[in-house]
């Protein structure tokens, strides 16, 4: 069974983390059925529902299509970190001009907030349903007039499937697959869109350009990368640094071959541990425990499968 034969070689060399993603992916590309109907029979599910918890507590549970339940918390994370480091920001000083006595031009304290992130970020979500803004201080302190925070997912689609001469699902990277309408609709409203090249065969990511000129080769990691690149870390690309394989005072080059994408915790891990990593030239990390012991971890654009179209049929003479 094909499914069967590639899911297998996906979990001889990925995590149990790693694993689900790859293979749901895989399972909505081989479907007989094309996903674009699937998702429009199961978004008639779609519901929102309360479920009472202990110590006057409850769960706000949504089922919702896959790119709005991932942009939702992302927004609401982008918001939640701007309240945090305005908590840091000081207070304007009195104007001298008003004849406001000298000791009295010093900073206001600001009240103390303690709240953790997530606790910032639930009441955040409840004031934008509830009175459909943020709180005072996000909405008039720190965010920029005329600046909106808004959701960041990263699509990836077929550019066959763009030019309609194809079917292969969009995915949001490293998480699930969406349907092509929708995926069409996002890219027809999107300021800008990468285009990735990769290899026919083994699917690794060769280049990414665009019209505007950016940063080139940051955008190749990230598109290649998706995620932290230690064994079993799925922290996203946005949280991560960018990684010398090979340190710069040792001669390491910055090139694609020789960069990756590292939470903090385990660049940490990496420069002040004795785990040793060395990269080959098709983006694979050979993590090196202080046992001995060899990891390869594997770039997430490379867990792509695509089926041979079926051969055209003889002619009839």
């Amino acid at each position: 069974m094909e499914y069967e034969a590639a899911a297998l070689d996906i979990a001889r060399r990925e995590t149990a983390s790693r694993l689900r993603p790859a293979v749901r992916l895989l399972a909505a590309r081989l479907h007989p059925v094309p996903l674009r109907v699937r998702h429009a029979e199961a978004a008639k599910a779609r519901d929102v529902w309360v479920r009472d918890l202990d110590d006057g507590m409850a769960e706000l549970i949504a089922t919702l299509p896959a790119h709005l339940a991932h942009g939702i918390p992302d927004r609401l994370d982008r918001i939640a970190r701007a309240e945090i480091d305005a908590r840091t920001a000081p207070e304007p000083l009195a104007d001298a001009s008003t004849g406001a006595d000298a000791d009295a031009l010093v900073a206001e304290p600001r009240v103390t907030d303690c709240r953790r992130i997530g606790e910032v970020r639930a009441d955040v979500f409840a004031d934008l349903l509830l009175t459909g803004h943020a709180t005072p201080e996000v909405s008039n302190a720190s965010i920029p007039e005329g600046e909106a925070i808004v959701a960041h997912v990263q699509l990836t689609v077929p550019v066959m499937t763009v030019l309609g001469e194809d079917t292969t699902p969009a995915e949001i990277a490293g998480r699930t697959p969406i349907d092509t309408a929708t995926a069409l609709r996002l890219a027809a409203t999107a300021p800008g869109w990468d285009r990735v090249l990769t290899h026919p065969i083994h699917g690794n990511v060769l280049a990414v350009d665009r019209y505007r000129p950016t940063d080139h080769l940051k955008r190749v990691l990230r598109v290649r990368d998706e995620h932290c690149r230690f064994p079993g870390c799925r922290m996203p690309v946005r949280r991560c640094d960018i990684d010398h394989t090979t340190a710069r005072e040792h001669d390491g080059p910055t090139e694609v071959t020789n960069l990756a994408h590292l939470c903090r915790r385990h660049h940490t891990l990496k420069h002040h541990s004795a785990w040793r990593v060395r990269q080959t030239p098709d983006g694979v990390l050979h993590w090196t425990s202080p046992t001995g012991r060899e990891h390869p971890d594997h770039p997430a654009r490379t867990l792509v499968f695509t089926t041979d179209p079926d051969p055209e049929p003889p002619p009839p003479f």
